[in-house]
């Protein structure tokens, strides 16, 4: 599944690629990835609106055009590519045609999902409250180091299975978790509420830190996430544990176990449980 990093790079590929571009036509292969309007209002609504802006919000897009906010979450295997006279593939689920090209979203698991706002009813900050970004946490960018340890210290849970919440923090996926506790020393089998408010900061900062070299290097190539313009996923050569077979510490062998039924590796030397 696309992390935080990987939204990061698709957000910053597709301002490049998108923005300025206004929307002639649609077409709609697969109307359930459109959520909370029906497929015909989707399309008279966006036919002749133009991009002007892209955020990130967690692992959601908030694309912006002249009279709407669209929210896509690519799921475990959406993608957008710029295409022009390529032919339709069949997990080109949305098309928007341009003037010279046109924009697919493709998600051979048809799980990726769009909702539409109109932005004379909700600004921008009201989109947070709403379906499907009113149950998303903030990010590591954007978390208050208080509201994240009350959160922590409320939990009986793995510290792993904490991080993995995205109602309590969101973009930290299964490769960057693993590598977040291995950078703050911490066993991923920790109980939640054992991590004291300086574990907790180290922990937001290794986050910080291991977010900002992925989205630095185009994130992490996996195989549900493609990019382009050259973009690749260059942080798969910085992992540090994750697949990894020794820890680069300390030389002992990295185990993988299974937490909250998500494959989990780890040093048993240099992360401990506290």
């Amino acid at each position: 599944m696309p992390e935080l990093p990987e939204v990061e790079t698709v957000k910053n590929i597709l301002k490049i690629d998108i923005i300025g571009k206004k929307i002639l036509d649609i077409k709609i292969n697969y109307n359930k990835i459109i959520k909370n309007v029906s497929e015909e209002e989707f399309r008279n609504s966006l036919i002749n609106q133009s991009f002007i802006d892209i955020t990130r919000h967690g692992k959601y897009l908030i694309i912006e055009l002249d009279d709407y906010y669209l929210i896509s979450h690519l799921r475990m295997e959406g993608k957008y590519f710029l295409m022009h006279d390529e032919e339709i593939s069949k997990h080109d689920h949305i098309i928007f045609y341009f003037k010279d090209s046109n924009l697919r979203y493709n998600d051979t698991r048809k799980f990726g999902t769009m909702h539409l706002y109109k932005k004379d009813e909700y600004k921008y900050d009201d989109l947070l409250k709403l379906e499907p970004l009113n149950k998303v946490g903030l990010d590591p960018f954007n978390i208050d180091l208080n509201d994240l340890y009350e959160s922590i210290k409320a939990s009986n849970r793995p510290i792993k299975s904490v991080l993995l919440d995205q109602e309590i923090i969101s973009g930290l996926g299964n490769i960057y978790v693993d590598e977040v506790l291995f950078m703050g020393g911490i066993h991923p089998n920790t109980i939640a509420n054992h991590l004291n408010k300086d574990d907790v900061k180290l922990l937001l900062d290794s986050a910080i830190t291991v977010l900002n070299k992925a989205i630095s290097l185009g994130g992490t190539t996996i195989h549900s996430f493609q990019s382009s313009h050259g973009i690749t996923g260059r942080f798969q050569n910085e992992l540090l544990v994750h697949t990894k077979d020794v820890c680069p510490k300390c030389n002992n062998k990295i185990l993988k176990i299974r937490v909250g039924g998500r494959g989990t590796y780890y040093c048993e030397n240099c992360q401990i449980i506290k």
